[in-house]
């Protein structure tokens, strides 16, 4: 089951699992309340998330991973994302304008990109994630064996010819060879595979 949540100007999708609950990213810092408010329209409490795992490591799709993560869920991170979990760190620090909570990288469980099937499949979902640069160095993207693909802010597949020869243009390639059928994205509205490659 996919919840599409909008609670900020940012998607963020909970994907439920046989056996426990996925966030894919989160809002900007300052969104929590909002969040909890657009989770109870699921069903699901915010306890009951046991997993987030982050597109990337910009403001608005990390801003508020960490007071979630208080309340129970582990932060994942992937191997290629190591590096940049801090990233926005500065950003809120000089904006100081949001309650940010920087992530405990304690707390935090690392995975291998290879090795993500398994860490999937202990929440009941089947998938993979992959590494998906373009728009940034430590994008992911994780494709569902239903053909379910979220892509966090890679660049629109209705916008590829405008990069061809890019990085952008290879993740997707990666992506596209799996036969995904339908695309949520970090910004762009849900579209099923068809209505894109029409456009």
């Amino acid at each position: 089951m996919i919840y599409e949540l909008h609670y900020s100007k940012t998607n963020t999708y909970l994907i439920k699992g046989d056996k426990g609950v996925l966030l894919f990213d989160t809002g900007w810092a300052g969104s929590f309340p909002d969040f909890c408010r657009s989770l109870k329209e699921t069903g699901i409490a915010v306890k009951d998330i046991g997993c987030i795992m982050i597109s990337h490591f910009h403001p608005d799709h990390m801003g508020i991973a960490q007071e979630i993560a208080n309340e129970g869920a582990t932060i994942l991170v992937a191997d290629v994302q190591k590096e940049f979990i801090h990233n926005s760190d500065e950003i809120f620090a000089r904006e100081n304008k949001y309650r940010f909570i920087p992530i405990d990288d304690e707390k935090i469980r690392l995975f291998s990109v290879d090795k993500s099937g398994d860490l999937l499949k202990e929440m009941g979902i089947t998938g993979e994630v992959f590494h998906t640069p373009g728009h940034s160095e430590d994008s992911i993207s994780l494709m569902l064996d239903d053909g379910s693909l979220f892509v966090g802010d890679l660049n629109p597949l209705y916008e590829l010819e405008l990069h061809k020869g890019t990085q952008i243009e290879e993740s997707w390639n990666k992506l596209l060879a799996r036969n995904p059928r339908k695309i949520y994205y970090g910004h762009a509205k849900t579209v099923e595979i068809n209505t894109v490659t029409e456009k």
